[in-house]
């Protein structure tokens, strides 16, 4: 289809969509996660919190991961005319040339963005070697690991550790302190969650992944096992996600919110041992994505909320 059949609004549109905003902003708040539960509370107050640091942390993190997802339908251009047509690539309203320089201009943003994180801060390059180490590993993932299958799932979820533990280090530099090991705890645990969302993702793709060759579970042993294997994954979440809960939160409602969240989880993972439609695959890695966001936006309010109550 031509690109010009498109009315300027679904173009625009295409721009928003592809980057995957909410992709980018649970990778935001993972690195703000490690950031803020870091926070030594015998010297750390509300008022001691450089909320501007702490903003542009979720931004260069942000901007990471949506470079990333632009590259990823680069990467995945042929597969996605099978798999989703209706994506910006394939569909036409966005050509590849376009996304090539759309997806430099935002990995450039992520790369200043680090830059004046390190600079306000006085940070050792810390957060510019963590934007290219995450940004070039993602972008490695897109063109070269994900064909590898659960090799490159574990490349997407060591990424996603790596935030987690970025946070820590920053604020242990920044702030002084001791350090903390929950973020840690949290991170490991989103990190092996995040291989099992990936393992599930492959389960409705299993026609276009087999045609272009991506060895995912899926395709090499069949959807059972490999909602098996995403389902052992998601109980490793319930794991960490769990001991996070009762060791990490200071206050009753947020517990017990917590503690909602690790039950929907744990209906995840049995209910896609029973269901590996395409259709309840792809409800089921949505549906974490905005798990994953609601536990850790969960954390960072109850820990700032003690800070400034305390």
């Amino acid at each position: 289809m031509s690109k010009n059949q498109f009315s300027k609004g679904q173009i625009v549109l295409s721009y928003f969509t592809i980057i995957r905003i909410v992709n980018g902003i649970v990778s935001g708040f993972a690195a703000a996660f490690g950031l803020v539960l870091s926070f030594d509370t015998d010297i750390v107050s509300a008022s001691d919190i450089d909320y501007l640091s702490l903003g542009l942390v979720v931004l260069a993190a942000a901007l990471v991961s949506c470079q990333a997802m632009i590259f990823n339908d680069i990467a995945d251009r042929e597969e996605d005319k099978i798999n989703a047509p209706h994506r910006p690539i394939p569909s036409g309203k966005i050509s590849v040339k376009a996304a090539y320089i759309y997806g430099v201009i935002v990995a450039s943003l992520a790369l200043i963005t680090g830059i004046v994180i390190d600079v306000i801060n006085g940070l050792p390059g810390l957060s510019v070697i963590t934007v290219l180490i995450f940004g070039g590993s993602l972008d490695l993932y897109d063109f070269k690991l994900k064909k590898l299958g659960i090799w490159g799932n574990a490349t997407i979820g060591m990424n996603v550790t790596a935030l987690f533990v970025y946070g820590a280090l920053h604020t242990k530099l920044v702030y002084g302190g001791t350090f903390q090991y929950v973020p840690i705890i949290v991170g490991a645990a989103a990190g092996l969650g995040n291989i099992g969302r990936e393992v599930i993702k492959g389960l409705p793709d299993v026609e276009g992944d087999r045609e272009a060759g991506v060895k995912t579970l899926a395709v090499k042993f069949g959807v059972k096992y490999a909602a098996a294997i995403g389902s052992f994954f998601l109980f490793c979440l319930l794991t960490g996600g769990g001991i996070a809960v009762f060791i990490g939160l200071e206050y009753l409602v947020s517990i017990i919110i917590g503690s909602l969240i690790i039950a929907l989880v744990l209906f995840l993972a049995v209910a896609i041992l029973i269901n590996q439609s395409p259709k309840w695959a792809y409800t089921t890695k949505e549906i974490l994505l905005i798990v994953f966001l609601v536990f850790l936006l969960l954390f960072i309010v109850d820990k700032i909320v003690f800070l400034a109550l305390n």
